[in-house]
């Protein structure tokens, strides 16, 4: 009992020189009622985190349509199948990069050959048939990329030219979703597509990746797409958008329209990310990249430490919340002109977003194009020429400090900001 009263008085003495001396017996009592509700709140946070991670880890396929009155489902591993065979022989099915994990992931589909690969992609899709119609439809989850490292970074510049390397053109846009349809890739340019690719996604960087490659006419396609809870795929993201799954209803004509604007944005704020990559890489401090190359469990691993030893800052979380805020201003904007009967102001949505973009990558946006990554990295390696600048060099000379920051400290030496773990190493 004595015991209890001293904490108990010692805790009112603390909330009551929080209050300056006036909290009352009936006071206190509020204040305990109110901690208790906020640490209830916060378990509930964490329990929901735990729930969304374990969700994520799932995969989206739980979300792909059953079959329908239209519609009839196969599995990817049904290969005696004659639609399913000819979905697999003509329609170009392929792993999306990011959800490789690791070299022996890699090896391991290599090795397989044909059958490995299918199935890989039988976790994340499936085959629809309606009489002539087929189609491949896929989800997949693509994790925030490793922008810490230079295998991340190679992996993330590689999937941004691969997504460049095509013509395109605004399809639907679905619940929020932005869907483009893929008319050309031009690393095969004498090779048309003997399918239809459509493509949509949620988030960016760490992404819901709807594709469909299929022969069906464009009401089909719709109708197949809008089968869909894409809030329930929305609530897989740590940030989630909050224009998808919210019942946005874009008008059939301007749909074509609306999508490609939403896809220019994307493609804006890819460019802000792939800037600052070309500035790490500039900064390059080796021996944070040695120790990421040992500690990095596979290509989307960060590793222990900041790969520019603090030189340069970068939060994508910054960029995921900015993206979302943006397309909110687009949909928005789309929305407010299309109820007056008129045609959309594009420049006035233009600089709007544009200031929006620039507002949420205040921190990562380079002012230049740099070089390639692979011809970058060449002129850093001290083995294919000069080691180093000698303004660098002289900067090198300077003692490393602790990156000091007030969120998330961790101790020995390491900082959290963001979601990026940073560490010192002294003498580095």
């Amino acid at each position: 009992m004595i015991i209890v009263l001293v904490i108990i008085g010692l805790d009112y003495y603390q909330q009551d020189k929080k209050h300056e001396g006036t909290l009352s017996a009936n006071g206190y009592v509020d204040t305990i009622k109110h901690r208790f509700a906020q640490q209830q709140v916060e378990r509930d946070v964490k329990a929901a985190e735990r729930e969304r991670k374990k969700l994520w880890e799932a995969g989206a396929k739980p979300h792909l349509p059953a079959s329908t009155k239209e519609w009839m489902r196969y599995e990817l591993t049904d290969a005696g199948n004659e639609d399913v065979a000819t979905a697999i022989t003509e329609y170009g099915m392929t792993p999306l990069i990011s959800s490789i994990s690791n070299t022996a992931e890699l090896m391991s589909l290599t090795n397989a050959g044909k059958d490995g690969i299918l199935r890989k992609l039988s976790k994340t899709g499936a085959v629809y048939v309606q009489g002539e119609e087929i189609a491949w439809f896929d989800i997949s989850l693509k994790p925030e990329s490793a922008r810490n490292t230079l295998a991340g970074i190679a992996l993330s510049r590689q999937q941004n030219f691969m997504a460049h390397a095509v013509i395109k053109k605004g399809f639907a846009v679905v619940d929020g979703v932005a869907f483009i349809e893929i008319t050309q890739d031009t690393t095969s340019p004498a090779k048309a597509l003997a399918y239809r690719k459509i493509v949509g996604r949620i988030g960016i960087d760490e992404e819901v990746v709807v594709r469909m490659h299929t022969n069906a006419s464009d009401a089909s396609i719709r109708e197949l797409l809008g089968e869909v809870d894409y809030a329930a795929l929305n609530a897989l993201m740590t940030f989630p958008s909050p224009v998808v799954g919210k019942g946005l209803s874009v008008p059939m004509a301007r749909q074509p329209e609306v999508a490609t604007k939403m896809d220019r944005l994307y493609s804006k704020m890819k460019m802000v990310q792939e800037k600052t990559a070309s500035k790490k890489l500039e900064n390059l401090d080796f021996a944070a990249v040695m120790v990421n190359a040992m500690t990095a469990s596979g290509f989307n691993s960060e590793g222990l430490m900041d790969i520019t030893g603090g030189e340069v800052f970068e939060n994508q979380d910054i960029l995921q919340i900015g993206y979302g805020r943006a397309q909110k201003l687009l949909l928005d904007s789309d929305e407010r002109h299309a109820a007056l009967d008129g045609p959309a102001e594009q420049d006035t949505a233009a600089t709007d977003i544009a200031a929006e973009v620039d507002n949420a990558a205040k921190d990562a946006a380079a002012e230049q194009e740099a070089p390639g990554f692979f011809s970058r990295l060449k002129d850093k390696l001290p083995a294919f020429g000069e080691s180093e600048p000698k303004e660098a060099a002289a900067t090198r000379t300077k003692a490393s400090q602790p990156v000091r920051v007030h969120k998330g400290g961790l101790g020995g030496g390491c900082a959290k900001v963001g979601s990026i773990k940073r560490c010192s190493v002294i003498g580095q």
